[in-house]
């Protein structure tokens, strides 16, 4: 007790059971800086936890400007800002989860429960990301407790469709030690179809899109050790396993379609990173990686999926490297960076229905990607933040199958920016770069089950990027706006082989219906991207965003064209309510328009869908309201309440309306 005119002092001891940052090649712990001269944009893990994901492509909605896409191939796929294919660079705890061969990754099997926060890089990528991201990057972050302590977190899921998902999680961390591992698994049965979709070819049941279904299984696991210096070292590995169907286009008839299923998906990566201290003024960050891909193809031959022509077996095996050293000198800080890879794919066929077995023929690819860099920041005033980077990018192809040798690609980068702090809460941005990205193994040689003639012919992409950003802050409110601009040159694209290209242009007749990857005179999309965030009191939040753009490409003859399924306007809206006896209230609205998509005759037509509005909603309640035995809560949800049909192709709609119910426990002792 103290008594009157007495001082006493008490020391008291916080120990929050917050979750941290694993990110250690691309930025430090803390994460990525909120004083980027380029646009960065984090999302936190209690937007994560909302969205109940069961993989990181239902995560989107959380990410302005970002548009997600179920191709003909089955594989879901981020854009950023309507960037070509194959540009965004996608990064687990540093390491990239791209895959070579084709440089993306189906991203709706990469499981959600380890994930912790995102970190999405727009604009002018940094040169420590390295080759290939002119689309920009984004990186999941995994797991780790902040302090002293351990909990184990225990999810599971049932709903509509044969939904079905259970995950446990279990993290520790002592004086030095931290640890983290998890298992998941996530099945659902034909998603259903909403009640206005009509398809012309390749849909037998009206209320399930057919040969949608998918089973999913996942591990990860994590140790790492933090010295007394401040240096940290650490290993994990992750691995999927997962099965899939790929759904069919209902706008093509049986000659043009592909009956594909995925009866062998898995991914195994394992990354060793850490970060030292050498000097008062020198770090060095670091990863190395190596992951293994096996993926079989099941061509079938008709909707029935019960005759099957051939199996194609795909083996990646790939090794990478990521250093970042900086020095702080006298008038800023200069870091040097260095990414590398290698990368083997084999392919191989199965024909005659056979499901087991050696394949009948096998192919062999290698490619070898570096990128190496320079970047200076520097405060020039108080007020004024400026950054400059150089990068040089190769590639080279030693193994080339059945193809001639070519020699190897080249490109130099350059990336310059500016930040000024306008007052306490206004700020202004502006970045400007140049990046490439070089065409994929599977671009230059790969025919997709003879569905695509090879082009062994191909260019890199190069682009010009550009930005100016202003945004304002306050303790409860944000409002962020971007213009942005990318010149493309070069850009890869498509072209459906139809009488009059292969009389005009000399190509067997054979060629007629199939499709090949073309360079095209380039690109331009510009366009702007704003962003709000308002908290008016603790239980209110409103989340939104919303991004216009006008994506157009050259032809030969000096014309413009509209781009393939790039949406002109993109948003999604947010809002949350906590009640104060525990329950919790969000609704989510997504809206989508000027898409188009190019048809069997190389012509633009408006997508059935285009514009369309998607609502989604979740109620939660939090069980420690009610009881002290358990930390955790219950939640129902819906997506699409409406039932709207969606198209993000030509004959491939979104699901339409599903519910689920859950539930998340905390178990900490």
């Amino acid at each position: 007790m103290v008594q009157a005119g007495e001082t006493t002092r008490v020391t008291i001891a916080l120990m929050p059971q917050s979750y941290a940052l694993n990110e250690i090649v691309v930025e430090d712990r803390q994460g990525t800086s909120t004083q980027s001269t380029s646009t960065v944009q984090r999302i936190e893990s209690q937007a994560i936890e909302q969205q109940d994901a069961a993989d990181v492509s239902e995560l989107a909605p959380l990410m302005p400007a970002t548009h997600v896409q179920t191709n003909s191939r089955g594989q879901t796929i981020l854009y950023f800002r309507n960037a070509g294919d194959r540009q965004v660079g996608q990064f687990f705890d540093g390491a990239l989860l791209n895959i070579p061969w084709d440089n993306r990754v189906d991203i709706s099997l990469i499981p959600s429960a380890v994930v912790e926060e995102i970190t999405v890089t727009k604009g002018v990528p940094s040169v420590r990301y390295g080759a290939n991201v002119l689309g920009g990057a984004i990186n999941f972050q995994s797991r780790t407790l902040d302090a002293p302590g351990r909990t184990t977190e225990v999810t599971g899921a049932v709903g509509t469709a044969e939904q079905r998902r259970a995950s446990v999680t279990h993290l520790r961390r002592t004086g030095q030690w931290d640890y983290t591992a998890a298992l998941q698994y996530a099945a659902r049965g034909d998603q259903p179809l909403a009640e206005n979709v009509d398809l012309e070819y390749n849909q037998p049941n009206q209320e399930r899109r057919v040969n949608t279904d998918r089973r999913l299984v996942s591990g990860f696991g994590r140790a790492s050790y933090r010295f007394e210096n401040g240096g940290q070292m650490g290993v994990s590995v992750l691995h999927v396993d997962a099965e899939q169907g790929v759904a069919p286009e209902g706008n093509a008839v049986q000659s043009e379609t592909r009956y594909w299923r995925y009866p062998l998906w898995q991914k195994t990566t394992l990354i060793a990173n850490g970060r030292v201290s050498t000097g008062s003024n020198t770090s060095v960050r670091g990863a190395v990686w190596g992951s293994r891909f096996a993926q079989d193809i099941a061509d079938y031959r008709s909707v029935s999926y019960d005759t099957l022509n051939q199996v194609q077996r795909g083996r990646d095996l790939t090794a990478g490297t990521r250093v970042i050293g900086s020095r702080q000198l006298g008038i800023g800080t200069l870091t040097f960076s260095l990414n590398g890879l290698t990368s083997r794919h084999e392919k191989g066929t199965v024909l005659g229905g056979k499901t087991g077995g050696d394949p009948d023929s096998t192919t062999t690819f290698q490619q070898q990607i570096f990128s190496t860099g320079l970047e200076f920041e520097t405060q020039l005033t108080s007020a004024i933040q400026a950054s400059m980077g150089v990068n040089l990018d190769g590639a080279d192809y030693p193994q080339t199958g059945p193809f001639p040798e070519r020699d190897p690609f080249y490109a130099w980068g350059a990336t310059a920016g500016l930040r000024g702090t306008v007052s306490d809460r206004w700020a202004l941005r502006g970045a400007v770069g140049r990046k490439s990205r070089f065409p994929t193994m599977r671009e230059l040689y790969g025919a997709a089950i003879g569905k695509f003639i090879p082009n062994p012919e191909l260019q890199p992409v190069t682009a010009w990027i550009g930005e100016v950003g202003i945004d304002y802050r306050s303790p409860s409110f944000f409002l962020g706006s971007t213009a942005f601009l990318n010149r493309v040159y070069n850009t890869i694209d498509k072209r459906t082989f139809t009488r009059e290209i292969i009389e005009e242009e000399g190509f067997p007749a054979d060629y007629l219906g199939k499709e090949q990857r073309i360079n095209l005179q380039g690109a331009r999309i510009y366009g702007v991207e704003t962003t709000i965030r308002w908290t008016p009191s603790p239980r209110v939040q409103f989340d939104g965003n919303l991004t216009w753009s006008r994506p157009r490409g050259f032809t030969e003859a000096g014309t413009t064209q509209k781009l393939d399924e790039k949406p002109g306007v993109l948003g999604t809206g947010m809002v949350s309510y906590d009640f104060p006896f525990g329950v919790s209230a969000m609704g989510q609205v997504r809206y989508i328009a000027d898409v188009y998509a190019r048809n069997e005759q190389n012509e633009f037509v408006t997508l059935p869908s285009s514009p369309s509005t998607v609502f989604d909603a979740r109620l939660s309640y939090d069980l420690s309201t009610v009881t002290t035995l358990v930390d955790g809560r219950v939640y129902v949800r819906g997506e699409n309440l409406t039932d709207e049909a969606v198209f993000i192709g030509l004959g491939l709609p979104r699901p339409g309306r599903s519910f689920r119910v859950g539930f998340g426990f905390d178990l900490t002792f």
